[in-house]
């Protein structure tokens, strides 16, 4: 019920069983990588060397385009990573593409679209601009499934309203990695929050951010940090670079970096305006298999974890830094 499929106007894809990763290790047999000194060995190639699509990837470039022929999904992965694209966002700008036109894009037109993004070649110079700006040069701009100009990945946010908060809120746009909710409303770690209210999701997101933001400064591995505490890093930290330093301290500097990344945006002209996610959400349902109701987000409960967010995060009405709180966090800011 959180698989983005058709360009997020569904949830559910029922030929997903047949492109889980059963599918791909009978096809390709897969051997493991990792990044150097890694012991988990997360990426996936085949005998080739070829990189194999991540989740976000096979999902967006299978379900989100109505498309149910893996091959095409390893190819048009293949072809991200050789013409140096962003899986996530071109994927979804071609299902923006795709429902704009009124058709369903089939395999070959989805390799074909992605080596013409690539090269600069034909409609793919305009598809080349990001779905937001292609969206509203076809005058449909609510096609464009993005926070900030950027697209959203495989997580439809009406399954978990902590997902939505953290996809507006983030101040790079659609990210499921500045904040990660899914951790405690789909795998219940460290505790488990009911998916589908926004009831104390603005504290959790934003202590989320600090630490995931502490996390890319050490330039740490987020599927290490899943098992490992600030404690521990700090631990580390203090091992390597004789500061000393306590998981407090790290959460601190994580709270600088994201109000440093709010003056940035502020000073860019972003205010909560920015901060929300496609009217799509509010307005349609999602759909599900065995007569689950997945509700429309409540608008009114959204805006109202918003808003507390910004509380929480020391923000304005408007979404924006305030000098008394840029001054504790030791940080510059003038209205």
């Amino acid at each position: 019920a959180m698989m983005p499929t058709n360009n997020f106007s569904e949830t559910f894809f029922p030929p997903a069983p047949g492109l889980n990763a059963f599918t791909i290790r009978n096809a390709y047999s897969p051997r493991k990588t990792a990044c150097r000194g890694c012991a988990i060995g997360c990426k996936k190639i085949t005998s080739r060397g070829d990189a194999l699509p991540e989740f976000e990837t096979l999902s967006h470039f299978t379900a989100l385009l109505g498309n149910s022929d893996l091959a095409s999904a390893v190819e048009a992965n293949r072809l991200c990573n050789e013409l140096g694209m962003d899986t996530i966002s071109t994927a979804a700008t071609l299902a923006c593409h795709a429902e704009i036109d009124g058709r369903v894009l089939t395999p070959g037109d989805i390799v074909n679209l992605v080596r013409d993004i690539g090269t600069g070649r034909g409609v793919g110079v305009d598809l080349g601009r990001g779905s937001k700006r292609y969206a509203s040069g076809r005058g449909n701009p609510d096609c464009s499934m993005s926070v900030k100009g950027q697209e959203l990945p495989a997580y439809d946010p009406r399954g978990a309203c902590g997902m939505a908060l953290a996809y507006a809120v983030s101040t790079r746009g659609g990210c499921h990695l500045r904040a990660y909710p899914l951790a405690h409303e789909i795998l219940r770690k460290p505790v488990a929050t009911d998916r589908f209210t926004f009831s104390g999701k603005a504290r959790i997101i934003k202590i989320s951010e600090d630490q995931n933001a502490v996390v890319d400064s050490l330039t740490a591995c987020r599927f290490v940090f899943f098992s490992a505490t600030l404690e521990e890093y700090s631990r580390a930290f203090r091992a390597v670079t004789g500061l000393k330093t306590t998981a407090q301290d790290l959460l601190a500097a994580g709270e600088r970096a994201c109000y440093r990344e709010r003056i940035m945006n502020a000073r860019n002209g972003f205010t909560a305006d920015d901060d929300d996610v496609p009217l799509r959400f509010f307005r349609e349902e999602g759909s599900c298999k065995g007569g689950l109701t997945i509700p429309p987000l409540d608008r009114t409960a959204f805006l109202q974890a918003r808003s507390n967010y910004n509380i929480i995060r020391g923000l304005d009405e408007a979404g924006l830094p305030t000098p008394e709180k840029a001054k504790k966090l030791g940080l510059s800011w003038k209205t």
